[in-house]
């Protein structure tokens, strides 16, 4: 019984890194993205 909940522990852990890395790439593009948009609308103004 305690092999299975180690197993489920570590499969549970990679799939929580794997969301984070897929959500760190998603998070970069949408910004890249909103950046340029804000920097066309605006003028590119850094603050």
């Amino acid at each position: 019984m305690n092999e299975i909940l180690v197993c489920v522990g570590i499969v549970l852990m990679a799939c929580s890194a794997l969301a984070a890395v897929i959500s760190a790439v998603v998070f970069s593009a949408a910004g890249k993205r909103l950046r340029k948009k804000l920097d066309e609308e605006y003028g590119g103004q850094n603050v």
